[in-house]
This record gives structure tokens, sequence and C-alpha cells, in this order.
């Protein structure tokens, strides 16, 4: 949903861009480069995200990750290379939601997220 919002209001920089997936995608923003990287899960997941941030020299990179453990050690690794800052944004962890409501808690996220750049 994120990407969607940076294709609306920005422009998709990537040669082949993924719409409703987890591969990264790039994009101008109000003169920023911004990565977004939704897939997160794992250690593994996350170094393939750190490596992508990297070769596009951007401005912000958005990665999701777990709580804690191999794919927060990633962007914690990453935070100390190359000196970057990290904000962590809590995602809710309400269990039993209806499909729509789960919908809608994604969008408050990605336009909050999109709020911050």
């Amino acid at each position: 949903m994120l990407k969607e919002l940076l294709r609306k209001e920005g422009k998709s920089i990537s040669s082949q861009p993924h719409l409703d997936s987890d591969t990264p995608e790039t994009f101008e923003y109000k003169g920023m480069i911004v990565c977004v990287a939704p897939g997160g899960d794992t250690e593994e997941v996350v170094d393939r995200n750190v490596r992508y941030f990297k070769s596009k020299n951007c401005d912000i990179a958005i990665s999701a990750t777990r709580c804690k453990g191999g794919s927060v050690d990633s962007l914690v690794r990453y935070k100390m290379e190359c000196g970057v800052e990290i904000e962590w944004v809590p995602k809710s962890y309400e269990y039993n939601l209806s499909d729509t409501t789960k919908h809608q808690c994604n969008q408050e996220t990605a336009h909050y997220l999109f709020s911050l750049l």
C-alpha cells in the first residue's frame, strides 16, 4: 500500500516495478530516492533488502522486520556500517481480525509511513 501511495504521488524509477508484491522498489519523491522493501520475516530477507538499499544509494530505506532476532540484527548492522538512522514503527498485534479490518490497519500504517517522508 505504501508503494501505491509513492507511485501515485511520486515516480517509480525501478526498471521492472512489481505491483502488489514483496519485491523491492525505488521511487523519486520530493527530490529524494526512497526504497521500499516490504519483505522482512528473516535475516536473509532483510540482508537482501539492505544490499538493495546500498545498490540504490537511497536517501530513505523502508523495510519490514520482526520484533527481534535476525531481521532486526540485519538492520542494526546496516546502521552501524553505513551510519544511517533507524526509526522503528510498530505494527498492530491484534489477532483474529476480519480481513477488512486487517486491510484498514495496513492502510493506516501505509499512510502513517508516507506522512513521515
